[in-house]
């Protein structure tokens, strides 16, 4: 509390007097030295420290304060501490040589164990390898090591790339489709309408093939007529006149007349243009050689031009060549330069005279006419000219080929037709060819499919009704005509339909279902219509047939394409089935027609039921009673397991097949059976149906084969008594060796299928399916115990204590999603806030803009007023401008110059 005491400091809530000598203490980064540097030595070799001014003694209170004590106890610490040092060093040196001997001990052991091992050298196995490899005598496992690794280096030099897009949806895919064919349609579109904006006709090629088109068009009404003076009219009149349309009928393709009138059919050449061709061509070499002479001739007269004198009125920026100061010129001397026209000066006695700026920067006034001359064109720009001219020229036949193929092509996006006569008459307008009408089809389908809008489903489900009667109306032209050469198609044609009915199917599965079960109906009673008709007509009339059309026939086959048919129970392959069998069963053979549709129709059935393993007893019965129809003599009347094979038997046309096959004589390859009217009474028909028969026998039995459990032989009897009917080799009806050596393999593979040299076991009851073979295929992960199912958070922990972590789980989502939700609303409502504010500054801003433009218009007006002298100013400050004014130091005066 006196006033003559030093104030205390402290440290650390203590005195700074109280500390001792080891709280000065200043760390070594030395880790050897065990010993610290104390305020003492600071104290002692470099001064200072920080004690009191009270002389205190270093090493505690109480020491002697004498220095030399001081000195001489400090010396003794010192020499103590380096001797503690150096013994520690001796003892670090000594661990470490003990060290080094313990490891070279180790050494000398671990030689004498290696000594005892047996190591492979591998630069000997090495050179093995490689004089194996060389010799050829590596070993399989070698081979493939070998290999495996040639593959593994060749992947370190392969290019890194990045993965590629994910794949895309069917609805994008359906999308981007659509999308390019609506710009496909504008694009044409604008054409059409003579738009080329944007458009670089790359399509567009630089021939000239067009042209002479229209020459030969022309020449031909020319030839017609015979008088060229008649034509006065306009050439798109007569050639609209002149063209053909192609339309399709039931006849196939033909081509009429404006007026409607038939002309000629698809495939039958015109001798007039071919005669007319050769004409043509040697019109157009003339034509072509004396443009030529005209194009040779008026370059040279480009060439020989001089510069020619200004007749007209020039423009300015025109280059020229002046004559330079003709006026000063000694003795009429001409200089001329070459300038360009920087005026042009009217007189009022109707004379121009031109200023001229010169190219070396010279400048001159009011030369005359007579002294200016166009200045010729370089051979550079001449040839630019030309180019440019070549170049609008082949732009221009573009844009007119562009336009005539806009016109000619088919659109590229139509409506959907919901009758076959709108589609009809859509291909007969826009299709010349087969494939123009399967991509007529194609384009309908990819531009309204379900996939692009559901709200299509309704139209395009019409849409595939329309195609099965279009596929049924092209399959029965194939039995009326045939395939119509490669102007038609119809194979291929068929082959796109199958195509888009897949496509639309798998677009929309429910309306497909529907549709064919509604069009297998319409089958099921049109066929019972024809079973009533066939009583009423005599058995010997050929002309009649039952049996559904060959295009019925051909769009069924298609039915196994679209749908799967290794269903147990499908809701469109299961009615056709059925179908199938009654039409077998029940429709009555009355010509050879007749019987190929059955062999159709059997190969049908057991084309359904070949990969299920199932059995089609109609097929084989069919089959067994056709190969009856080929038996020998003496077994004629052997029974038919189909009754109408059996009426078919006793009519003239089918009693003779035996020996229409042995009259045929020998061939290399059997004959195929054809859908054709006109192939169905060739002579080869017979061997075509026997051959038919009996490769679908030998494929049904190879199928079948090992999956009836011993009931081969019940399911193949029929069609084994058939075969031992035939006979091949009996006298009098011998099948030729083609056909003999055909028999002798169904059997074969008949005999290996029913096991006939394996003795007979007794038949089984087919067992059902096991509930492991009905049960579906479950796809799920396999789990301990599924009904025990828990997290792996709660693995190991009470029921009470998982539901407390679960509904703990349950809260912190819950309230994610509750903050998520807050978040979500406070950024809405900070957007609204945003937009009306600024909103309401917009306002402010263009009120104050509106403001300053009228201060400043005003401003502008009252400088103007200064300016012009001040006239219309009044008041303070006005004065001083009109001084100024009249010392013509600022404004205008009137009628002066700046």
């Amino acid at each position: 509390d006196d006033g003559d005491e030093a104030p205390l400091l402290t440290h650390k809530g203590k005195a700074i007097d109280d500390l001792n000598a080891r709280d000065h203490v200043i760390l070594s980064d030395d880790d050897e030295d065990g010993g610290d540097l104390e305020a003492v030595d600071t104290e002692l070799h470099f001064g200072g420290g920080s004690f009191s001014k009270q002389s205190a003694n270093p090493y505690g209170s109480g020491g002697s304060e004498n220095m030399a004590d001081v000195y001489s106890t400090r010396k003794t610490e010192l020499d103590d501490l380096i001797a503690r040092r150096k013994m520690m060093k001796a003892e670090k040196f000594k661990n470490k040589e003990t060290q080094v001997e313990a490891f070279e001990n180790m050494d000398e052991s671990f030689k004498e164990l290696s000594s005892l091992l047996n190591f492979r050298d591998k630069e000997k196995e090495r050179k093995e390898r490689v004089e194996a490899k060389k010799s050829g005598t590596l070993t399989q496992d070698e081979i493939e090591m070998n290999e495996w690794d040639k593959e593994m280096k060749t992947y370190l030099f392969e290019r890194r790339v990045k993965a590629t897009d994910r794949t895309k949806t069917p609805e994008e895919i359906a999308t981007e489709e659509a999308e390019r064919l609506q710009e496909l349609e504008t694009k044409r579109l604008a054409r059409m309408n003579g738009d080329f904006e944007g458009d670089e006709l790359s399509d567009i090629s630089d021939d000239e093939t067009d042209s002479k088109h229209k020459k030969k068009r022309k020449h031909k009404k020319l030839k017609k007529t015979g008088n060229a003076d008649e034509l006065d009219g306009s050439d798109d009149e007569d050639e609209k006149e002149d063209e053909l349309e192609a339309r399709f009928t039931a006849d196939g393709l033909i081509y009429v007349d404006k007026h409607g009138n038939f002309v000629r059919k698809a495939g039958e050449e015109q001798k007039e243009e071919e005669g007319d061709e050769s004409d043509i061509e040697t019109e157009d070499d003339s034509e072509g050689s004396e443009s030529e002479s005209e194009e040779s001739s008026s370059e040279e007269e480009k060439d020989e031009e001089e510069l020619t004198a200004v007749n007209k009125i020039l423009v300015v920026g025109t280059r020229v060549k002046g004559n330079y100061r003709a006026k000063e010129q000694f003795e009429g001397k001409e200089t001329w330069y070459d300038a360009k026209i920087s005026g042009v000066n009217k007189n009022q006695d109707g004379s121009v005279t031109y200023d001229v700026t010169y190219d070396d920067g010279d400048y001159e006034e009011d030369i005359e006419p007579d002294n200016i001359r166009i200045a010729q064109k370089t051979s550079d720009e001449r040839k630019k000219e030309k180019q440019a001219e070549k170049e609008s020229a082949l732009k221009k036949l573009k844009r007119q080929k562009a336009k005539e193929k806009a016109r000619q092509e088919m659109p590229f996006v139509f409506e959907v037709p919901t009758t076959l006569e709108a589609l009809h008459d859509m291909i007969g307008t826009y299709a010349s060819t087969g494939t123009d009408a399967s991509l007529i089809i194609e384009r309908i389908h990819k531009a309204n499919s379900v996939r692009l809008d559901k709200r299509n489903k309704e139209k395009m489900q019409n849409f595939y009704d329309v195609l099965l009667r279009r596929f049924i109306a092209v399959g029965d032209s194939i039995h009326a005509s045939g395939d119509g050469g490669d102007e038609l198609g119809r194979y291929n044609q068929l082959d796109a339909l199958t195509r888009t009915l897949y496509r639309l199917s798998q677009d929309s599965p429910e309306c497909a279902g529907a549709v064919w079960s509604r069009r297998l109906g319409i089958f099921q009673n049109a066929h019972a219509k024809r079973l009533r008709d066939s009583e009423f007509v005599s058995s010997d009339d050929d002309t009649f047939s039952a049996w559904p059309s060959t295009g019925t026939f051909l769009l069924l086959r298609a039915l196994g394409h679209i749908f799967p048919v290794t269903d147990l129970r499908h809701q469109v392959v299961t009615p056709a089935l059925l179908f199938l069998g009654q039409v077998i069963a029940q429709t009555p053979v009355r010509s050879m027609n007749d019987l190929i549709m059955g062999v159709l129709c059997s190969s049908l059935m057991i084309e359904y039921t070949r990969q299920a393993k199932r059995i089609a007893p109609e097929a084989l019965a069919f089959l067994a009673g056709v190969l009856r129809l080929f038996a020998a003599p003496g077994t004629e009347n052997a029974r038919f397991a189909i009754p109408s094979l059996e009426t078919a038997s006793k009519l003239s046309n089918f009693s003779k097949m035996r020996s229409f096959v042995s009259e045929f004589g020998e061939f290399d390859e059997a004959p195929r059976l054809s859908f054709e009217v006109d192939e169905m009474e060739d002579s080869k028909m017979p061997v075509a149906i026997l051959c038919s028969v009996l490769s679908i026998v030998t494929k049904s039995s190879e199928s079948l084969k090992g999956s009836l459990k011993n009931a081969e032989y019940e399911t193949f009897s029929e069609i084994t008594d058939s075969l031992l009917c035939l006979k091949p080799s009996i006298k009098g009806a011998l099948l030729p060796l083609c056909v003999a050596s055909h028999v002798q393999q169904t059997a074969a593979a008949v005999s290996d299928a029913c096991k006939l040299d394996v003795p007979r076991t007794p038949l089984l009851r087919r067992t059902g399916p096991s509930i492991s073979e009905r049960a579906v295929k479950s796809l799920a992960p396999r789990m301990e115990d599924p009904s025990r199912y828990s997290m792996s958070k709660d693995k190991g922990k009470s029921a009470n204590q998982a539901a407390i972590d679960r509904t703990r789980r349950e809260f912190k989502r819950e309230q994610k999603a509750v903050s998520r939700e807050l978040r979500l609303d406070a950024a809405f409502i900070e957007h609204e806030r945003r937009k009306d504010q600024e909103k309401r500054d917009a306002k402010e801003k263009a009120k104050r803009n509106k403001n300053f433009a009228w201060l400043e218009g005003e401003q502008a007006a009252m400088n103007q007023q200064v300016r012009l002298g001040g006239g219309l100013l009044s008041g303070g400050g006005t004065g001083l401008a009109r001084a100024k004014v009249k010392t013509a130091k600022m404004g205008i005066k009137k009628g002066g110059k700046f």
